[in-house]
């Protein structure tokens, strides 16, 4: 038995588990702060992502740039086409593949949402300190480059 207690007490350290409970409550803090918006966060992301490229993007851009699965972004970006905020097109010259683009509502949203991530954002920012939250984010970047 005491041995199995070791084990527990080392799952303590873990980064995955640390990382995945926190993921949760910080995806949670900011989709209660985007509310208003009727957006959740990975929408927020997303349209986001999108609205940055000008000429649209692919699934499988927009699956790299977000580091997700292509499944979990079409499930994602259908839904942002269903409440009118993306429009999808087939490519020239090839029909397997489709460009995102964000709509004028989509924009509208996003423009709705932004001063509420702002705010979360700040009050993050706020609660962690200035220079720590910058530290986070650089300790995050490498963390996610070891894949």
């Amino acid at each position: 038995m005491e041995e199995q207690n070791d084990q527990n007490l080392n799952l303590s350290e873990c980064a995955c588990r640390s990382l995945r409970m926190t993921t949760r409550v910080i995806t949670q803090y900011y989709d209660k702060a985007l509310r208003v918006s009727g957006l959740k966060s990975p929408q927020f992301s997303l349209l986001n992502d999108i609205c940055s490229r000008e000429n649209g993007i692919s699934v499988n851009e927009l699956a790299d740039q977000a580091m997700m699965d292509q499944t979990t972004v079409t499930r994602n970006v259908e839904i942002l086409r269903k409440k009118g905020y993306v429009d999808v097109n087939t490519e020239d010259g090839d029909s397997r593949k489709k460009c995102i683009t964000v709509s004028e509502t989509g924009k509208e949203k996003l423009a709705l949402a932004m001063p509420h991530w702002q705010e979360a954002q700040s009050k993050l920012e706020q609660i962690v300190g200035k220079e720590q939250y910058v530290e986070l984010l650089k300790t995050l970047s490498v963390l996610r480059s070891i894949n």
